[in-house]
């Protein structure tokens, strides 16, 4: 019959198949992390001015909107207009190549905004920015 060694105290050896199954799975985590590709898009940035701001090329047109007693108030580069309707019968004046900026008060309620949002998708104008007003 096979008789097992009587384990004695001279001999501590620890058991090292615990350190060996972490060792093979940072290996395999290494080799697969490295044969990603890491997909980068290329952006190309504007010139910077003297003072470090972008220079615009074309002068931008502003739409307004502001919010006073209850009521969504719309402006295009400072003209005021009482209506959506006049402003953008105003906005289909406008060359297309210059961009548009919507400068909106925080009051203004949010469907005013997606309204003429709308609108300018219906005729074609993208937006460059919009700006908001933080106090």
């Amino acid at each position: 019959m096979l008789e097992l060694p009587k384990p004695s105290e001279n001999a501590l050896v620890p058991d090292l198949t615990a350190l060996l199954d972490v060792l093979f799975i940072v290996l395999v985590f290494l080799l697969l992390s490295v044969a990603v590709q890491v997909n980068v898009m290329e952006v190309s940035l504007p010139d910077a001015g003297d003072n470090g701001s972008a220079v615009l090329e074309q002068t931008p047109v502003v739409l307004s909107l502001m919010y006073h007693d209850n009521h969504v108030s719309y402006a295009l580069n400072d003209q005021p207009f009482s209506t959506q309707e006049t402003l953008m019968q105003a906005v289909k004046h406008i060359e297309y190549v210059s961009p548009v900026f919507i400068a909106v008060d925080k009051h203004v309620p949010s469907e005013a905004l997606v309204q003429l949002l709308a609108n300018l998708s219906q005729e074609n104008r993208s937006i460059a920015n919009i700006l908001i007003e933080r106090k």
